[in-house]
């Protein structure tokens, strides 16, 4: 093998380094760790959750709180034996003229008597109940008309450590009011912020006088005192005290009514934040009580109204301050307070009756933490599951590192080694050894390998020698070509290769071999080249080329002498293309070349299709001999070859038909002109025959048009051979044109005879019925069947008849009426379409009837039917009596006939005589215009006489109008059938209303003629 090969060029390095590759994979399993296990935080919602579980809590601990408290308020609210216990010493007293209503709220004095026995009875509530303090105050009058400052008597106790064991003197209860006289009795301290009256500050509805007291004196005290019952909305302080509180007070009503005051206890703030823990809020939240309008605590935003608030978080407020808060999840809110974000949880408490005036006024016991002190655990946990996936990112991006490092070490070093063994391309590569089995394994393969290429390469130079075909070969790549030493010579480039050769100029030159001396294409699709030689000959050179991919290699080639396969190849398509006899196309070829011009319409022109019979070959053959024959077509085919211009293919069918097409052509005169020329050089042509005599070529040809007759050569062949059949058929030895005209009337003929067959093989037939009425009552006594045809041909029954007819298949006709419209009667009869006792009438060919068979199988078929059956016999064809005896002798059938028709075909009195019908049916032609010709008329009264006599019934047929009903029904028929009455069809209809009104009232007539 020839190696050229230029200057070398470093291939450029593609891909990624092992070192790459494994630490890029590493990293990529860690990458997807990591994201496994973000993702599995992320669908885990391990944040929210926790968070959730944080609001949770929260709501649960403030629900469980409201509780508590709601119990301690509802305690503390239920001051209904103290009412009633004032309100019995109240009336008493009024009874005994102690006290006064009028002057009771006008001094200390005035109400002095009612205080001093209500004081026991408001320490005893003291000391039974969880409150601070306990008041009554005296007022008979409408707080609204009273002026602002003025004093009102009032007894106002506190304990201020209600929870601690009680003293037996009182020592641990201060009056905060009280008068002086009750102080000295009693014996119980005073507060700092002593005084013996309640001055009226006229607060309305911030108080806890004005709101019980006004709503029962306004609403006459329609209510219990308990549904009057009020919590103060805002926490007071009483004047000259520092201890903030909340009072529940409700009104004293007499029995009669009248209001005279008001009695309630007292929580101290103090002593609320007691029983409310901040540390259940995290240490850090904050309880307070509140009052909202808003009916619906589940809304969006929740509008409220703090009245005490714990500072456990350092919230200063006011509790005159208003809160926003929305809703955040079904348990919890949210609202900002000094840029601040808090999650409060907000739990009703239930402390007024549902219908009570002051039931809207809802109170709520709200429980709120800073979202970061809520939030403080997820959020701490999140920064230590982050921490701790980034330093597992770093430690195995540092341990990937290694790893791939310590793995790409031998492999590096292995391919150092091949690459040195690359530059030094003569020698065989020697690799050492890594350690690992697997690339000490590759290595040794690979040495193996390439002493194995090599030597494959050296046995198949040897193999090449051999060969009996010569073969050669060569290998491009990017930088360089190798070539055998007989590659060049054998695709006739010896003198061209180029030096030095390189792939540029090798591609150069196969593109020049190409150009020069291509041939075809094989039929595996290699390149096939016709090389001359020396010697005037032709080698032909085969060359197969396959590119490589991923190989440095791109291209290999190998060239064959192809030339004695080639050759034997070009003597068998010759066989198969031409004919040994004539020299002139076969079929196949013929049909090819012309598909081949069809392609390219531009170059047919004019053109025309000749197809040739030889005349009296078979009279040759059999008088002469067939080489005699032969000798005939083979001068036939050699005139044909010497007188038909370069644009016309010749072709021979078969034994005596030829093909010839002309083309190119500017019009059909210049074309008929080489027609007339070639049939002039028929006649010329002469043989002279073994007894002496002369024998011209005589031919019967047909020719087809183009683009006149037809656009494609399938067609133009089928006309021309139908024109080729006229002439054959007519007038031998003459070429005559493709008419149009013929071929159609002849493929209709041909298709009628084809839907006729299918007919018959098929049979596809139809029966319609037209029904048969009495002319005396209108009622249907039979039904005539009536044959239906529908085919693209064939269209009405009197074809069929007629084809039949012709090509004497009338018996096929008469079975197939006679076993199908029986069968479509029967079943309509059983549907309930058709009268049940209708007689059938079935149409019977005159001169046929069925064989013993078929009337074996009709009877066993349809035993009822036959006795119902009229067989009618048409006129159109003479009776023939052996039929008429054979239909008349069936065993089960009733003998009745019908004869169609009467009056319209011939020899009318003799078919009378000769069938004696059980019915005769008066033609169509008679009834027509019977109303108004009296010669017609007279015709069925002789028929209707004839008939009677000899009991035979008569029926019009083919009515159409009132007045043939009228005249037939006049002149005495007994049966009626036409459109006028119903129509055929495959179901038919009840008779018409209009003949049936006519046929009643002749009816009538007939029965009563004078009208009475």
């Amino acid at each position: 093998m020839q190696n050229r090969k230029p200057h070398s060029q470093k291939a450029p390095q593609t891909g990624h380094s092992i070192f790459g590759t494994i630490l890029f994979s590493l990293l990529a399993v860690l990458a997807v760790e990591f994201l496994l296990l973000t993702f599995a935080v992320h669908v885990t919602r391990l944040g929210p959750q926790l968070n959730q579980n944080a609001e949770d809590i929260l709501a649960m601990q403030v629900d469980n709180r409201s509780r508590y408290l709601q119990s301690i308020f509802h305690d503390a609210q239920e001051l209904t034996s103290l009412s009633d216990a004032i309100n019995g010493l109240t009336q008493q007293l009024l009874d005994e003229g102690e006290i006064s209503l009028s002057t009771l709220d006008s001094s200390s004095d005035a109400a002095y008597p009612l205080l001093e026995a209500a004081a026991p009875e408001l320490i005893n509530t003291l000391r039974i109940k969880s409150v601070t303090g306990v008041f009554l105050i005296l007022n008979t009058h409408d707080l609204d008309k009273r002026k602002q400052d003025s004093l009102m008597p009032a007894i106002y106790l506190r304990d201020l450590d209600p929870d601690a064991a009680p003293s037996q003197r009182n020592a641990d209860l201060t009056f905060v009011r009280a008068p002086a006289q009750l102080v000295q009795s009693l014996s119980i301290a005073t507060d700092n912020s002593w005084s013996p009256t309640i001055r009226y500050r006229a607060l309305g509805n911030r108080g806890f006088l004005y709101p019980p007291f006004q709503a029962a004196y306004k609403d006459g005290a329609s209510l219990a005192a308990s549904d009057y019952g009020h919590w103060t909305s805002q926490s007071y302080l009483v004047p000259g005290d520092t201890h903030e509180a909340i009072a529940y007070s409700q009104p004293l009503i007499l029995p009669d009514g009248t209001v005279y005051g008001v009695i309630g206890v007292e929580l101290l703030a103090d002593y609320l934040w007691e029983n409310l823990p901040c540390s259940e809020l995290q240490n850090n939240g904050t309880y307070f009580l509140a009052v909202t309008d808003t009916e619906e605590l589940s809304a969006s935003e929740l509008q409220l109204r703090p009245v005490l608030r714990s500072h456990c978080d350092g919230q200063p407020g006011s509790a005159d301050e208003s809160l926003t808060l929305r809703l955040h999840s079904a348990h919890t809110h949210r609202y900002l307070f000094s840029n601040a974000l808090y999650i409060a949880s907000v739990s009703p408490l239930n402390l007024y009756s549902r219908n009570a005036p002051f039931s809207g006024k809802h109170w709520l016991l709200v429980g709120s933490v800073p979202a970061v002190q809520l939030f403080a655990f997820a959020q701490r946990l999140q920064q230590l599951f982050s921490f701790i996936m980034l330093i597992t990112l770093a430690v195995g991006f540092v341990c990937s590192w290694l790893i791939s490092r310590r793995l790409a070490r031998p492999v590096a070093k292995l391919s150092a080694e091949v690459a040195a063994a690359e530059a030094d391309s003569s020698a065989i590569p020697h690799l050492s050894a890594t350690g690992i089995r697997e690339l000490d394994q590759f290595s040794s393969a690979f040495t193996q390998l390439s002493k194995d290429v090599l030597d494959s390469s050296t046995r198949f130079l040897r193999i090449m020698k051999l060969a009996s075909a010569e073969l050669g070969g060569y290998e491009l790549r990017d930088d360089s070509v190798y070539v055998t030493d007989n590659f060049f010579s054998m695709l006739g480039l010896a003198q061209e290769q180029p030096d030095p050769l390189t792939p540029k100029a090798f591609r150069a030159l196969m593109g020049t071999l190409e150009q020069r001396w291509f041939y075809r294409l094989s039929p595996a699709n290699n390149k096939v080249f016709a090389i001359p030689q020396p010697d005037g000959s032709t080698h032909y050179i085969t060359l197969r080329i396959t590119h490589i991919l991923g190989e440095s290699a791109s291209e290999v080639g190998l060239a064959e002498d192809m030339t004695t396969t080639v050759l034997e190849q070009q003597r068998i398509e010759h066989e198969r293309d031409y004919d040994t006899l004539t020299g002139l196309y076969r079929r196949r070829a013929f049909d090819r070349a012309c598909d081949a011009l069809f392609q390219q319409p531009e170059k047919l022109g004019c053109a025309a299709l000749l197809m040739m019979d030889l005349d009296n070959l078979k009279q040759i053959n059999d008088t002469y001999g067939h080489d005699w024959g032969d000798q005939y077509i083979r001068q036939t085919g050699q005139c044909f070859a010497a007188n038909t211009p370069a644009n016309t293919i010749c072709s021979r069918l078969s034994g005596d038909e030829f093909l010839i097409f002309f083309y190119g052509y500017q019009d059909q005169a210049q074309l008929r002109a080489q027609l007339e020329l070639l049939s002039a050089a028929l006649q010329r042509s002469v043989s002279i025959l073994p007894n002496g005599k002369q024998l011209h070529i005589s031919i019967s040809g047909g020719i087809a048009w183009y683009p006149t007759d037809g656009h494609d050569l399938l067609t133009l062949k089928k006309y021309a051979d139908f024109a080729m059949y006229q002439v054959k058929h007519s007038h031998k030895g003459r070429m005559c044109d493709f008419d149009i005209g013929s071929y159609h009337q002849e493929a209709y003929a041909a298709q009628t005879q084809q839907d006729f067959e299918r007919l018959l093989q098929e049979e596809l037939v139809s029966y319609h019925f037209q029904p048969i009425y009495s002319a005396r009552s209108g009622r249907v006594a039979a039904y005539e069947a009536l044959m239906r045809v529908d085919l693209p041909t064939l269209h009405s029954p009197a074809q069929v008849m007629q084809l039949a007819h012709e090509t004497g298949r009338l018996y096929e006709i008469e079975r197939i009426t006679v076993f199908h419209s029986s069968e479509i009667f029967q079943r309509m009869q059983a549907q309930g379409l058709l009268q049940s006792d209708a007689l059938l009438f079935i149409n019977s060919i005159a001169n046929v009837s069925l064989t013993v068979e078929d009337v074996e199988e009709y009877a066993q078929r349809y035993p009822e039917l036959l006795k119902r059956l009229v067989v009618e016999i048409t006129e159109q064809e003479d009776l023939d009596r052996a039929c008429l005896e054979r239909k008349r002798n069936v065993p089960g059938f009733s003998g009745s006939f019908a004869l169609d028709d009467y009056g319209s075909g011939y020899s009318n009195e003799l078919n009378l005589l000769e069938l004696s019908p059980r019915y005769i049916k008066i033609d169509i032609s008679i009834v027509r215009g019977i109303d108004t010709d009296r010669d017609k008329q007279q015709i069925v009264s002789n028929i209707v006489a004839y008939a009677h006599a000899r009991s035979m019934q008569l029926i019009a047929e083919g009515i159409e109008t009132e007045a043939q009903l009228r005249t037939v029904i006049g002149l005495g028929v007994d049966l009626l059938q036409g459109y006028y009455l119903s129509r055929p069809a495959a179901v038919p209809a009840p008779v018409a209303p209009a003949a049936q009104a006519v046929i009643d009232q002749l009816e009538h007539q007939r029965f009563d003629p004078l009208g009475l």
